[in-house]
């Protein structure tokens, strides 16, 4: 922003108070709350550059910045690991998905029977 702006966008923030190591008190204050509001957006540099693209002729605010970030925000891209399961592995899953619906049929039909007051003799 600054190479964008110059100045202008220094004497937004600057305050004129220095900090031990020689900074400014107000753009230390107004970086660190630019990188906390900014977070959000981390995971998606190109919302940052599609923004950066849209700037105002004025320096933003860092709502209107926040604004713009919202219009041009793009969605991470996951990579999805890929990963085939074996012939064992398929296997195994099926036959602990019919034992879960045998589990099931069993329970239903003992639910059924006790509704009904049927009893089968345990």
């Amino acid at each position: 922003m600054q190479a964008h702006y110059g100045v202008r966008w220094l004497n937004m923030w600057k305050i004129n108070q220095t900090l031990p190591d020689g900074q400014d008190a107000g753009l230390v204050n107004a970086m660190n709350v630019w990188a906390e509001k900014l977070a959000g957006f981390e995971n998606s540099p190109e919302t940052f550059k599609r923004a950066l693209e849209c700037l105002p002729a004025d320096p933003p605010t860092l709502p209107q910045f926040l604004d713009l970030c919202r219009h041009a925000y793009v969605a991470p891209k996951h990579q999805m690991l890929e990963r085939t399961m074996t012939d064992e592995e398929y296997e195994n899953g099926k036959r602990q998905i019919n034992r879960i619906i045998a589990d099931l049929k069993r329970s239903m039909d003992m639910n059924r029977k006790l509704e009904k007051g049927e009893h089968d003799g345990s």
